[in-house]
């Protein structure tokens, strides 16, 4: 039995409940969180209500914030020398201080570096010289295969039916592969990209179609300086709207095949490998933007007065800020129970970062709805951050796989690893 030496307020920091933290951890936080405050929040308010084509305009704010985020050091490369033990504290903390700021800008700072880590990653010296120091995007999702492309397994296929080719597609043939077609308009930081890693449906010279009803793939990298590969305008979208997005069109690009990451044999574990870890980093951020929510609406309940005193004197306004608060550990404990586990000698698995994925997104999502509501009608005002926030937290839960559609993915993946096991060994054993 614990013996309370006095009874005082409960010490919080950035991150709740933590209390483990090193001071290397406590002092990267609060390094993020001044560039959150201090740069992407002012960013993310002028570039919010532009013109998408001006987003990504000659003297936009953005190409400094961007900049500015550089010399912060902190990237994918960054990340990945850490070594599991200390990515697993580090990864959730630098993405929820990150959408702290702004959920947008989160994900173009890290997005725009995937291809030029990707390359680092495999450790190819001629890749490393050609993509390191392009801003790049990841092409997966196509204009008519969305949860498709997600569910490479076909578990969710109609009897009898086939997975649709998509509307982008690669020609394997020898020293080069040849693409046609164009991506969804959705890919993050296509507008400004000046590479991509690719996951798209492949014909290596027998059509693309799998026994299973599914489609044989290809990863690559791909140049855009190439012949025939044309980016789109950015599209116009309720939230996330410093985050530039669109799509890229390729007519007869001839691709080296000394580009490829991974072809027939090892598509999925590629597509998988990048899936995972970018649902698990959309959750983070949606931790970081629950937070936000929960912040805003504190301060606003303490200096708004109704009923002759300020809000947060009526109890069930401080019962509604108890929820939001309760509902935002639950944020980071399934991140941060997610990403223990991808990074653990069980994972990783795409199980973890869905898992995760769905139920911070959703619970960041009802947080930052009860924060429009103690805003009142002034929460539907563009003079309030959380005006921003519920539209930003909404294509969370789209981005990264939609998550009714992911639901049925980690649903599938988790009955098939308790039929594969057993349901005996989830048993405590016989009673008495």
């Amino acid at each position: 039995m614990q013996t309370f030496q006095n009874v005082a307020a409960p010490h919080l920091g950035f991150g709740g409940l933590d209390v483990d933290l090193t001071e290397e951890e406590r002092d990267l936080q609060r390094k993020i969180r001044r560039f959150a405050v201090g740069v992407m929040r002012p960013t993310a308010a002028r570039l919010d209500p532009m013109a998408a084509a001006d987003v990504i305009g000659q003297g936009s704010p953005l190409w400094d914030c961007l900049a500015r985020f550089d010399d912060l050091g902190i990237n994918p490369a960054w990340l990945a020398t850490l070594g599991s033990q200390r990515l697993k504290r580090i990864l959730p903390l630098v993405f929820e201080e990150l959408a702290y700021g702004d959920a947008g800008l989160a994900v173009a700072a890290f997005t725009s570096k995937m291809a030029g880590a990707t390359a680092a990653a495999i450790g190819d010296p001629e890749l490393i010289e050609r993509f390191s120091a392009l801003r790049g995007c990841w092409i997966a999702i196509l204009a008519d295969r969305g949860s498709d492309a997600i569910d490479h397994v076909g578990f969710e296929l109609a009897k009898g039916a086939r997975q649709q080719g998509g509307s982008l597609r690669a020609d394997a043939r020898g020293s080069e592969v040849i693409l046609n077609g164009v991506s969804s308009d959705w890919i993050s930081c296509a507008p400004i990209a000046e590479c991509a890693l690719i996951h798209c449906p492949a014909d290596y010279g027998d059509g693309i179609a799998r026994p299973d009803g599914g489609v044989s793939g290809i990863a690559l990298l791909v140049p855009f300086d190439l012949p025939g590969i044309e980016r789109g305008p950015p599209v116009e979208k309720i939230g996330q709207r410093t985050l530039p997005t669109g799509n890229v069109r390729f007519s007869d690009v001839h691709v080296p095949s000394r580009y490829v990451i991974r072809s027939q044999d090892g598509f999925y574990a590629s597509f998988a490998g990048t899936h995972t870890s970018g649902a698990m980093n959309v959750a983070a951020i949606a931790t970081g933007v629950a937070k936000a929510a929960f912040d805003g609406a504190l301060r606003y309940a303490r200096s708004r007065e109704q009923g002759g005193a300020p809000l947060i004197a009526h109890q069930h306004v401080r019962w509604r800020l108890w929820e939001m608060w309760r509902k935002l550990e639950l944020c980071r404990a399934s991140v941060r129970r997610g990403v223990a586990y991808n990074l653990s000698q069980e994972g990783p698995h795409l199980l973890a970062s869905i898992t995760a994925k769905t139920t911070a997104t959703q619970t960041a999502f009802e947080v930052t709805m009860e924060a429009i509501q103690i805003f009142g009608a002034n929460g539907l005002s563009r003079d309030h951050v959380v005006e921003r926030l519920l539209r930003d937290i909404t294509v969370c839960l789209i981005q990264g796989g939609e998550n009714h559609s992911l639901g049925l993915q980690g649903g599938n993946w988790l009955l098939h690893s308790l039929n594969e096991e057993g349901m005996e060994s989830l048993a405590l054993g016989p009673a008495g």
